[in-house]
């Protein structure tokens, strides 16, 4: 079997996380108290920032990734740290390992554009699943206006893989605020942010920032 792009850079080296939570992340794990929230899926993971904040906020954490060294490493940090309410999962984001409507929020950062559009639709239809009626999501995913849209071999519109750096091998999809939006159809979308952050290679890094409920 081959192994994934994903699993190749985690265990070459090429890709680490010690950066501390997101600031959106946090914010919206204090809305999901507020809620009453208890299962909390991240939705690829990687080695678990946001994870290792979530189960020290007291939820019952799923942390699903793809790369079996990720995990690891996020297993070896829960150790460190005495947390015992984070369940790691090895799987893909498009065919999730869960029964429909168990989850009260769902966390997917900088992870959903990693696919091709099918396999992306995919993805949403399956978070929808899996989530509860009323639940709520926080999706960080790539724009069009991102400085590495066309880096690497094109596989279809706004999609490429990349050959270069820490992400190669890796596929990634630049959403458009339409597209992105066609793929959230299901859920009420609650807010909806482009951000757009000036990087010293010129250009701009640029993410959409969504809030969903499953209504």
């Amino acid at each position: 079997m081959k192994t994934h792009p994903w699993e190749l850079a985690w265990r070459d080296q090429r890709w680490t996380e010690s950066s501390p939570p997101l600031p959106a992340v946090a914010d919206f794990a204090e809305d999901l108290k507020r809620e009453g929230a208890k299962r909390v899926l991240d939705l690829g993971c990687g080695a678990g920032r946001h994870s290792i904040h979530l189960g020290k906020a007291g939820f019952q954490v799923v942390a699903l990734d793809v790369s079996e060294t990720a995990l690891k490493t996020l297993e070896g940090r829960l150790n460190t740290s005495s947390i015992d309410n984070v369940t790691l999962v090895k799987h893909e984001m498009w065919d999730l390992p869960f029964v429909d409507d168990y989850f009260d929020g769902v966390i997917c950062t900088n992870v959903l554009h990693h696919g091709k559009l099918v396999q992306i639709k995919q993805a949403t239809e399956e978070v929808h699943r899996v989530m509860k009626e009323g639940a709520l999501a926080f999706v960080v995913a790539l724009s069009t206006a991102d400085f590495r849209k066309g880096n690497g071999r094109k596989l279809e519109p706004n999609t490429y893989v990349f050959t270069e750096g820490e992400e190669r091998g890796i596929i990634h999809h630049f959403f458009s605020r339409h597209e992105l939006q066609l793929c959230f159809k299901e859920f009420k979308v609650v807010s909806f942010e482009e951000r757009l952050i000036p990087v010293e290679e010129g250009g701009k890094r640029a993410h959409f920032l969504v809030r969903l409920r499953k209504s």
